[in-house]
């Protein structure tokens, strides 16, 4: 398993093109002030995408970044309740997605220490 050593947002809109972003029914409705702009599944809601990319990602940023949905905010981080030992932190399983360029590999810093128990604040 590779290990997250540090971690900063590039702002390069990869995570835009690559995500299905489910919204909380808060985020809906607070999001719901810009239009047509979600898909609906089966059970969940996502941001509706517009030629592959998410409908806020606008000349490489994102519209609403103050305002994203907490799916956004956390990536490149996923939380699970059960994993394997290595993956436990803080009474919780994390995991990263490796392929995201802001990712820097490694043992763990305590710069992502500091941003994972920031994300674990609003689980």
């Amino acid at each position: 398993m590779e290990k997250a050593g540090a971690w900063k947002c590039l702002r390069c809109g990869i995570c835009c093109t690559k995500l299905d972003v489910m919204v909380t029914p808060d985020e809906e409705r607070r999001l719901e002030k810009y239009g047509d702009v979600f898909e609906r599944g089966r059970v969940l809601v996502y941001l509706r995408k517009v030629k592959g990319r998410c409908i806020f990602l606008e000349n490489g940023n994102c519209a609403i970044y103050p305002e994203r949905p907490m799916a956004c905010v956390k990536y490149p981080f996923y939380f699970k309740s059960k994993g394997d030992a290595e993956s436990r932190f803080d009474g919780i399983h994390v995991y990263v997605d490796s392929s995201c360029p802001g990712v820097v590999l490694g043992n763990h810093s305590e710069a992502i220490v500091n941003i994972l128990e920031d994300l674990m604040k609003n689980l």
